[in-house]
């Protein structure tokens, strides 16, 4: 055969071999498409399924049928199993470094697994999970509204099973509507305190974005132990009080103007006339900021008159305001009163228009009156700010007295909350339901 011909034969093997390893590479490619997009067909009905599910399974656990069964969408390579021991619910509240616990419960699942994808009905939600992290397909058993928190928390019990094909899951009751707050020794309105609601599960990235979504409470993530916890603040009390129970705790206060009322009756020690007096309001925050109104003493039933200093510090700068002559007897935000022995009451209303002088060039609010700034202040410090009082007197005796009678004394305080970060009504039943396959 001559080179030529030789040539030809060469170019022949090679064009099929070229034509080979292109139908090769097609079939390989066009055979990982396919299986990709069947799993994603797959992965899709099990959402679709799984979603049916949650809603039957919400007919049984919260009381309005005696059993559901839903046909599941074939598993298409993937399983499908019922895990009772996965995923924990705690809600609880914290005072003052005491926690305690409302109930504390595994939650269990019911899972769809293909691959490194799964799809989970968990805590009365259907989550998607795909190994790098979660989402929620359809929401869990959770209503938070005007400050009302409505927790039924569905459990999932029974024995672990698991099941291929298209299985029928069938869902009956275990233990339904179990009162968990409030009860006898528990009632609302909740005061003081932090509600907090904590789930430990591997689809806690998707538990966390579905608290952020549907409430502005603080939120938590511990991705190495996959736990998120939600906070939620209980309001602190209004009222009346003695100055001997300060601290007062300040809880989830509004971010414009939350003082409706802020007033002290203040009654001098056994061997004072206030003339010693050196008084303070403190609010404290826990962080850099500090908000101080003091009183210097004097006088009043003698026509002596208290010296009024409003400070605040930022962590950076300190602002400060004065008024020498605030009081008169009749006054509507610095007053007082005079005994038969010519014994002083003051009486403050801190919410009342008297205007303190910016001690400086220009102030940073446009409204100097006692109640303004006490407002801005305290909105500026919140949602949690304490208010404790300071009497030492001029001569700084021991103890926290002073010039003061903190018994005698006494105050009232109401404020406005945002009812977007704060519970005051809570409510949590536990609902637990028996998942069988088959």
């Amino acid at each position: 055969m001559d080179a030529r011909g030789q040539s030809e034969v060469v170019g022949v093997v090679l064009l099929i071999g070229i034509t080979v390893i292109g139908v090769a590479v097609v079939v390989i490619v066009a055979g990982g498409a396919l299986e990709t997009a069947q799993g994603q067909s797959a992965v899709q009905r099990a959402e679709q399924s799984m979603s049916l599910f949650d809603a039957r399974s919400a007919l049984v656990a919260l009381g309005r049928s005696d059993g559901q069964s839903v046909s599941m969408a074939r598993s298409e390579g993937g399983s499908y199993e019922v895990r009772p021991d996965t995923g924990r619910m705690i809600v609880a509240k914290e005072t003052n470094n005491t926690t305690t616990e409302f109930v504390n419960t595994t939650l269990g699942s019911v899972v769809y697994e293909r691959g490194d994808t799964e799809v989970a009905y968990q805590g009365g939600g259907v989550w998607r999970s795909t190994g790098a992290g979660a989402e929620m397909v359809s929401p869990p058993e959770f209503n938070y509204q005007d400050a009302t928190l409505t927790l039924p928390v569905i459990v999932v019990a029974g024995g672990a099973d698991s099941a291929v094909g298209g299985p029928s899951a069938r869902v009956q009751p275990e233990s339904i509507g179990d009162q968990i707050f409030p009860d006898a020794s528990r009632a609302n309105p909740l005061e003081n305190g932090t509600v907090t609601v904590t789930v430990e599960s591997e689809y806690f990235r998707g538990w966390a974005s579905f608290f952020r979504q549907r409430t502005t409470g603080n939120v938590t993530v511990d991705s190495a132990n996959e736990t998120v916890e939600l906070d939620l603040i209980a309001r602190g009390s209004g009222g009346g009080f003695t100055l001997e129970e300060t601290p007062l705790e300040l809880r989830g206060l509004a971010s414009d103007d939350p003082i409706e009322d802020l007033t002290f009756d203040l009654e001098p020690a056994k061997n004072s006339d206030f003339s010693d007096l050196d008084w303070s309001l403190v609010a404290d925050n826990g962080g850099s900021e500090r908000f101080e109104l003091n009183l210097q003493g004097a006088n009043v039933c003698n026509n002596k008159q208290p010296e009024v200093t409003l400070e605040y510090t930022d962590g950076g700068s300190t602002y400060a305001w004065e008024n020498n002559s605030a009081f008169t007897e009749n006054g509507s935000t610095y007053s007082y009163s005079c005994d038969a022995d010519n014994d002083p009451t003051i009486h403050l209303d801190l919410t009342g228009p008297t205007n303190l002088t910016y001690q400086g060039g220009s102030a940073p609010v446009s409204n100097n009156s006692t109640g303004a700034l006490v407002d801005h202040f305290l909105a500026e410090m919140g949602p949690n700010v304490d208010l404790k009082v300071l009497s030492k007197g001029k001569q700084d005796p021991p103890g926290n007295s002073g010039s003061t009678d903190l018994a005698a004394s006494s105050g009232s305080i109401e404020y406005s909350s945002s009812s977007s970060r704060v519970v005051t009504f809570l409510h949590v039943t536990k609902n637990t339901v028996n998942v069988t396959l088959s």
